[in-house]
């Protein structure tokens, strides 16, 4: 992984500042330091709001990757979900929020993009599993602090998180700040309807949340 290579594209979440690599640290102008940990600079702590997922991804480390399943069940829904094509995407740069084990990001790396991904849950180890070998920068971070300048990315993919996070409104926002004028932004969220309503997995979540939590 060239992780740490793409290190002169970020940025202090907070100020924006630019950031040296010194070992296994971040560093700004005036002190302020970010860890490296495992490859992945991290710029919120480990354990956070969303450990659930981190639980979860690093549990199921393999599931919904079509790699291991043998199967393109992924990669179709990007490209029909989305109407990018690789041609489209080819050395732009791509920013995916909420990476979790990597099942997108694996995609998106096929693209020819110059892909930054980041997720708030140490979900990020799974995904170092799943693709840490191929160039792309991989970091745990905020949605609401993103480590990159304004207006920089020409396209931003959020699938599936959203809808998780405190303030939804903000984290659109925050992930628009960080959009070039004229740059694309593609966001799936869960339906709600009746019909979802009876979806076993929303009965069992928050047994299964509580649980992770403990556990983790």
């Amino acid at each position: 992984m060239n992780n740490i290579g793409y290190h002169i594209y970020l940025r202090n979440p907070v100020n924006l500042s630019k950031l040296e690599l010194q070992g296994d640290e971040l560093i700004d102008t005036i002190g302020n330091r970010f860890p490296i940990v495992n490859g992945i600079p991290r710029f919120v702590e480990e354990s956070n709001y969303s450990n659930s997922f981190g639980y979860q991804w690093n549990l199921f480390t393999s599931t919904q990757i079509d790699k291991f399943n043998k199967n393109h069940i992924t990669e179709e829904r990007f490209y029909k979900n989305t109407n990018w094509t690789n041609a489209k995407l080819k050395d732009k740069y791509l920013l995916e929020v909420g990476s979790g084990a990597g099942r997108f990001t694996e995609v998106l790396l096929k693209t020819g993009a110059k892909l930054f991904s980041i997720d708030y849950s140490n979900a990020v180890e799974a995904n170092y599993k799943n693709n840490g070998t191929n160039d792309f920068l991989l970091a745990q971070a905020s949605v609401y602090e993103l480590p990159f300048e304004f207006d920089f990315f020409d396209y931003i993919l959020c699938f599936g998180v959203i809808q998780h996070t405190p303030d939804v409104e903000q984290s659109f926002k925050c992930m628009i700040d960080h959009l070039k004028p004229g740059g694309e932004i593609a966001i799936y969220v869960y339906a709600n309807n009746l019909k979802t309503k009876f979806y076993t997995k929303y009965w069992v979540r928050p047994l299964t949340k509580k649980k992770a939590k403990i556990n983790y």
